[in-house]
Order: structure tokens, then C-alpha cells, then sequence
């Protein structure tokens, strides 16, 4: 048998799952959905109540959730870009741009809650149960608890997903390829939440991310958006409430003024959202005029030519995970 027919084994192991040569899209996708499976395990093997700080505990959440940032996205963007990291983050375009960024968190909001009000009615009345997110804590009480909460579920995780999926990711993905990264960015985070339920809102404010990236040309506009948005849930519950599915055991409990604030808020906040675009792609349009953007790197392949068998295996890994979510392991 010549060498011919006896293909190197380890040779196409590592041509797929070693790190490329060029590093491209889907590479750095299975890296994540394997730390992600790492920590829905431990998340798992920790479901006690008798643990000395239990992981349903606000303390106990926040540490597991800066961990996962930390490990799963902040670490490998630092780590795999470091040849490239200018393309990352982006290029400064000035506090204008951020400050829509900013304030386009607050509509954001609005349609983010109005899309989670709705698939938690209809988990409740369709599926008689909610599903319960991965990491959940129960609400802080004191103003410390508060500012623990801002800093372990909005800033930390806001940053890790601007620098992995809008920045590291993004940065993988040629110019003509931007619709394709929209879908990519958008399924990759959805999967990455972990929360069923906040799935639809995860998705919506991940597409609206994306097209903040390509307007304002680097990560900080999305970042500065998710950080609005969230602080704004926390703030504003006596005029946009927000299901708290802890607390209710079917659809009928679900009062009516959740719909009542629901469904305006959605269109409110589309209507202020198209407005921003409008702004931000004049934006864009006079930004063109000024400098180049060019921001491609010359070595990255197109996306077709970026997928094998390491994406495979980041389907089948968060496959299993969202499977065994739905049907509660966790819990």
C-alpha cells in the first residue's frame, strides 16, 4: 500500500482541528462552544443547595459568569489576534457615532423586552413549563448586590462579546462577506447565551450590534449599546416590566399590562431604531468620503472557503448543549 492510500491520521486532525495558519471564522467558534460546554458542566455538577455559596446566589453567579467571559471569549481574542489586533477593535470615528451607540441602547431595550414578554407567554402556554437559563441568580437587594450585577451581567459580558464576536470574529470575515456575518455573529451569540427564553431578544439585539459595528467601524458602539440596554432594564421596570418567569407557574398568571406595555414598546422601539439607521448610515456614507475603511485582512479566505470540520463540531457541541437545556437538566 503506497502512502498515497495511507493518509496521515493525525495529519487531518490537525489540518481541522489544530490552529490554521490563517486564523479564519470557524476555528475560533469551536474553541468557545468547548469552554462553553466546560462551564455548563460545572454549572451542572454544582447544582447544589448546600454548597457554601450556591450558584444561583447572585456572589456565586457572578463569579461563574466572569469566568466564562474570561476564558471563553476575552482570553482567545487577546490570545489569537495578536498579528492582527488593530483590525479588532476597529478604528476611532469619533463621540458622535458612540454617543448613538449609546442611546440606541434604550430602544434596543424596548424591543428586547417586548420579544421576551412574548416567548415566555408562549413557552408557558405552548410547552405548560419555562425554561430556565444556564446561569440565573436571584435579585440583589442591597446597593451593592445592584452594582455586582451591573459589573457580572452587563459590563463584563458586554465587553467579552464586543471583543470576540464584533471584534475577533468580525475581523475574520471579509468585506463582501458582511450579510454572511451578520446570520454567523448573530446564530454564534444566540447559542453562546445559553438562555432559552431570551433566545428572539439575544438574536434582535445581536443583528442591531452588528449593523452598529459596520457603521461606526469598531467594537465600542456595540458595547456602549448592550451596557445602555441592560442598566435600562434595571431601571425602568415600573414602565416596560419584564416577565420574571422564577415567579410564575402558567400563562395565566401573566397579567395583561405586560401586553399592554409590551406591544407599544415594540413599535416605539422599531420606529426610534429605523431612525438610527438612517442617521448612522449618513454616518457612514460622509465617513467613506473622509478616510478609507478598509479594514480586510488580505489573507483571510473568503467564507466558503473557511468552513470544515472544526465547524462541525461547534454545531454538534452546542447542539447538545441547548438540548439537554430544553429538556432541564440543569435544574
Amino acid at each position: 500500500m503506497s502512502e498515497r492510500d495511507n493518509p496521515d491520521i493525525l495529519g487531518i486532525l490537525k489540518h481541522n482541528f489544530g490552529k490554521p495558519r490563517v486564523m479564519t471564522w470557524g476555528w475560533p467558534l469551536m474553541i468557545v462552544s468547548l469552554v462553553t460546554a466546560v462551564f455548563f458542566t460545572i454549572r451542572c455538577l454544582l447544582n447544589r443547595t448546600d454548597l457554601a455559596v450556591p450558584v444561583t446566589s447572585l456572589s456565586g453567579c457572578s463569579v461563574l459568569m466572569i469566568l466564562l467571559t474570561i476564558c471563553a471569549l476575552i482570553f482567545p481574542s487577546v490570545l489569537f489576534s495578536r498579528d492582527f489586533s488593530e483590525k479588532v477593535t476597529g478604528r476611532y470615528t469619533g463621540v458622535g457615532a458612540l454617543l448613538l451607540g449609546l442611546i440606541s441602547g434604550i430602544p434596543l431595550m424596548m424591543v428586547k423586552t417586548a420579544l421576551y414578554n412574548a416567548i415566555s407567554y408562549l413557552t408557558l402556554r405552548l410547552g405548560e413549563k419555562s425554561v430556565f437559563p444556564v446561569f440565573f441568580h436571584s435579585q440583589p437587594e442591597t446597593t451593592y448586590g445592584l452594582i455586582l450585577e451591573i459589573i457580572s451581567d452587563i459590563i463584563i459580558p458586554a465587553f467579552g462579546i464586543s471583543l470576540f464576536f464584533f471584534g475577533f470574529l468580525w475581523s475574520r470575515l471579509k468585506s463582501f462577506d458582511r450579510r454572511k456575518a451578520y446570520v454567523v455573529i448573530s446564530i454564534a451569540i444566540v447559542l453562546y447565551s445559553m438562555d432559552f427564553t431570551a433566545a428572539l431578544a439575544t438574536g434582535a439585539a445581536a443583528v442591531w450590534c452588528c449593523y452598529l459595528r459596520s457603521k461606526v467601524h469598531n467594537i465600542w458602539a456595540p458595547f456602549l449599546c448592550m451596557v445602555s440596554s441592560g442598566i435600562c432594564e434595571l431601571f425602568v421596570p415600573e414602565y416596560l416590566s419584564k416577565i420574571d418567569i422564577f415567579s410564575v407557574q402558567t400563562y395565566a398568571d401573566i397579567g395583561s399590562t405586560y401586553f399592554y406595555s409590551s406591544i407599544p414598546a415594540f413599535f416605539m422601539g422599531m420606529v426610534l431604531i429605523l431612525f438610527f439607521i438612517r442617521v448612522l448610515d449618513s454616518f457612514s456614507v460622509s465617513l467613506r468620503y473622509e478616510i478609507d475603511i478598509t479594514e480586510d485582512d488580505e489573507f483571510v479566505p473568503a467564507f466558503d472557503k473557511s468552513i470544515n470540520l472544526s465547524l462541525i463540531l461547534t454545531i454538534a457541541v452546542y447542539i447538545t448543549i441547548w438540548v439537554l437545556i430544553i429538556k432541564g437538566v440543569q435544574l
